[in-house]
């Protein structure tokens, strides 16, 4: 009787097979194939919240976005916020951000000439701010044309410049080089760009420069899967210190300001150069050999130094930090270029004395939660830059130079002026959020 019902019937055989791993895993890998590909469907500017992450894949061998697209966010926030989990430190505002045909930030083209390029990293290519308050648009109010936005063609590499420059049919100009404090920790680019390997050179030959990059982009875009970012922002929602702790918040530091204001650091912009005369020295020099470089193609180099954040609100934080040595390096990076007759601006004096007065309104020129400069901030470096370089010979320039003063007191007493732009992080945002 017992070995009767021990016997398997043909219901339980069909259970048996139909519930078998063999059986399951692959229709779990189909449904799951079916949902990604769904969703691919979707615009990636859906799953993400800054435009280098929408719109860096499968960029242009000129630029490092995709040419002729937008992108547009109401509730886009800070790069801080986001790496360290925080929500209840994003300061959200609306994000604009339009590439032309080589992929660079730049609005629509009015037909005129430039009268010079912008280099440089992400402070340069100016996703943080109104697109008509950029650097590259306030820069060209101070010259005979426009400025183009070439931002984020890094690493610099030369004969892309002439490249780039011939396609924009400049022979004559300014080549400005926004250089962030961050840099000290690298190595300059080299002289000459380095061999490529046969399986490039073979990779060209077969698919064209153009096709070599887009293969590039697309094979990047592979792991960016939908449900991937979806998995990551459960994570993230999860991971609140309420169901489980935030395994991300170490990737930021929140430093306390005397006013009572909080302010987002990154950990490694903190961390002390290594080796810092040796650093200034190979920059100088880099500089030195590329303005001679940039002047035989007609193009006249002028170097715009940028703080760090951590360098400017140093001075103001209540808790006690080391002492930031970036106002030292950076002096000292300007006095050996003003040496070697290359055209400086060094901004970190006037950002210092004007992020210590506007504390006191509860005003920033960094974004709380971001690593990068607002508004404020890029108004103040423009300034900084009419003033400055008014006095060093530079063609194309006609900002209408202010009398002459001494590079660590520019600015000062312009930042008054600018305190109807330099509201707090939440009117800003509120007015952001609320233009259409």
């Amino acid at each position: 009787m017992v070995a009767v019902l021990m016997m398997a019937t043909e219901s339980d055989a069909k259970m048996t097979s139909r519930w078998r791993l063999g059986w399951v895993l692959p229709c779990l890998m189909l449904v799951v194939m079916a949902m990604d590909f769904a969703l691919h469907l979707a615009p990636l500017d859906v799953f993400v919240n800054c435009p280098h992450e929408a719109l860096g894949q499968l960029h242009t061998p000129e630029g490092p976005f995709q040419p002729n697209r937008e992108f547009h966010n109401a509730r886009s926030y800070g790069d801080l916020a986001a790496l360290g989990n925080l929500p209840q430190r994003r300061v959200y505002r609306r994000a604009d951000f339009v590439t032309d045909a080589f992929g660079f930030h730049n609005p629509a083209a009015a037909g005129l000439a430039p009268a010079g390029i912008l280099f440089g990293d992400s402070f340069a290519i100016g996703a943080e701010v109104p697109e008509q308050k950029s650097f590259s648009m306030q820069l060209t109010a101070l010259f005979s044309g426009p400025i183009y936005n070439a931002g984020g063609f890094v690493p610099l590499d030369f004969e892309r410049v002439r490249q780039l420059a011939s396609r924009l049919k400049l022979r004559t100009g300014a080549f400005i080089y926004e250089f962030h404090e961050a840099h000290l920790k690298e190595l300059p680019p080299p002289a000459a760009p380095g061999v490529p390997s046969w399986r490039h050179k073979l990779a060209v030959r077969v698919l064209g420069p153009r096709g070599v990059d887009r293969l590039k982009g697309w094979l990047s875009a592979l792991p960016d899967s939908r449900l991937e970012l979806l998995a990551r922002k459960l994570e993230r929602a999860l991971e609140n210190d309420a169901v489980l702790p935030n395994s991300f918040a170490s990737s930021t530091v929140e430093g306390r300001l005397r006013n009572g204001d909080w302010m987002l650091f990154l950990p490694s912009r903190i961390a002390p150069v290594n080796s810092p005369d040796a650093a200034v020295v190979r920059w100088a020099d880099f500089f030195r050999r590329l303005s001679g470089e940039l002047g035989r193609d007609g193009l006249e180099l002028v170097v715009v130094i940028v703080p760090e954040k951590f360098t400017v609100y140093a001075p103001l934080l209540a808790w006690p930090r080391p002492p930031a040595e970036g106002d030292v390096l950076l002096g000292q990076l300007e006095r050996r270029l003003r040496e070697a007759c290359v055209p400086v601006v060094n901004v970190t004096p006037a950002f210092r004395a004007a992020a210590a007065e506007l504390a006191e309104r509860h005003q920033y020129i960094y974004w709380q939660d971001d690593t990068h400069w607002n508004e404020c901030g890029v108004t103040i470096a423009v300034a900084e830059f009419r003033a400055q370089i008014g006095s060093q010979t530079l063609r194309a320039f006609v900002g209408g130079a202010l009398p002459p003063a001494h590079p660590s007191a520019a600015g000062t007493a312009r930042k008054a002026a600018l305190s109807c732009n330099c509201q707090s992080q939440q009117e800003y945002a509120a007015a952001s959020l609320s233009a259409p």
